[in-house]
């Protein structure tokens, strides 16, 4: 660390007057900053990188995909999750929410119940890399169909050291309608102080009329810290409902002095391997939740291939000495035809490691 070394050794021996705030300014610039990472970033409970329910401006590098298994009140879901390119993140969902009973009777008039499941797609653009300033993304979150959890965002993210900073506006279902802020968009265009509220069918239809849209918005941010090579913790203020609009949340039924509490969430996420992670958090002052995450960058987990040399025995032939050394590589030999001038070869490869 030279650099911050030389800085301070500077403000201590000339005589100028620095205010705190420029110092910290100073001070701020000149750590080292980090950006994405495949260790460290990490898949929230909605199966998008991110911290604990609000998501980040982190990415993973293209090819890298996941799957994320979130129990927690009221709704369990699981997420597949894929980076097609490396400013791209797309997700399917799966999920159940156990306090909305769905009841069928047999005929026996036995009637039995089970949670309401439904289904959906978030993704997530890139739309500036860190540098000396943050890193910046827009997301859609569950943005076709019934809609229970549609809302959108725009966040920023800014790693110092080992901490992670990230800072955004949630609309639709992350925003809290008690501290909220006028949707800022709305000084651009009337359309955006209107949002639906009824989807136009029970699933598969867009509606980009409810995008970014909203009377009101609300700030969520966060920070994660790595402890070590294996651990992060998290902390968060979240502005997300758990399902869909406020009259189904877990707001339903608090009193106001009850937000505050509600808005808070803190975790910690456990590398067990490279990618296998195992995360529990606390949130909103309401529920311990749990989930298990596993990813991969087949970039990274494909192993260099190394030359095998096959074993042979002295009365082969060319030929039988040619196929023995080919499938012992992971090629195999369907035919192989000869002329006076050439040889030809018909192959089979059985390992792909690479396009």
């Amino acid at each position: 660390m030279p650099l911050q070394f030389s800085y301070l050794h500077v403000l201590h021996s000339t005589s100028f007057k620095i205010n705190k705030k420029l110092l910290a300014f100073i001070l701020f610039i000149t750590f080292p900053i980090f950006g994405d990472s495949f260790n460290f970033n990490q898949f929230n409970n909605h199966g998008f990188v991110g911290l604990i329910n609000t998501p980040t401006a982190r990415f993973y590098d293209e090819s890298v995909y996941g799957i994320t298994l979130y129990d927690g009140m009221p709704d369990q879901k699981i997420t597949l999750t894929s980076n097609p390119f490396s400013w791209m993140e797309a997700s399917f969902f799966y999920m159940n929410i156990d306090k909305f009973q769905l009841c069928r009777t047999n005929l026996n008039n036995d009637i039995f119940c089970q949670g309401y499941k439904d289904k959906g797609f978030n993704i997530k653009l890139r739309l500036k890399e860190e540098g000396r300033f943050p890193a910046i993304a827009i997301g859609l979150n569950d943005f076709a169909g019934t809609g229970l959890y549609s809302s959108e965002y725009i966040v920023g993210s800014y790693g110092i050291n080992n901490i992670d900073i990230h800072f955004g506006l949630g609309f639709g279902a992350m925003n809290n309608p008690t501290k909220s802020i006028k949707n800022p968009l709305g000084y651009l265009s009337e359309n955006f102080k209107n949002r639906p509220i009824e989807t136009e069918d029970l699933g598969g239809q867009f509606q980009p009329g409810r995008y970014f849209s909203g009377e009101e918005a609300s700030i969520f941010y966060g920070i994660s810290y790595s402890l070590n090579n294996k651990t992060l913790l998290k902390f968060e203020r979240d502005t997300t409902s758990n399902v869909g609009n406020s009259e189904d949340t877990i707001y339903k039924n608090k009193s106001i002095e009850d937000y505050d509490d509600l808005e808070w969430s803190f975790g910690i996420d456990y590398l067990i391997n490279d990618n296998f992670t195992v995360g529990i958090s606390h949130e909103r002052g309401s529920y311990t939740s749990l989930k298990f995450v596993y990813k991969n960058n087949p970039n990274l987990s494909v192993k260099k291939y190394s030359y095998k040399k096959s074993l042979t025995n002295d009365d082969d032939n060319k030929y039988t000495k040619f196929i023995k050394n080919l499938e012992e590589n992971g090629i195999g030999v369907n035919k192989i035809s000869e002329t006076t001038s050439a040889i030809g070869i018909e192959l089979t490869q059985f390992i792909h490691p690479s396009i």
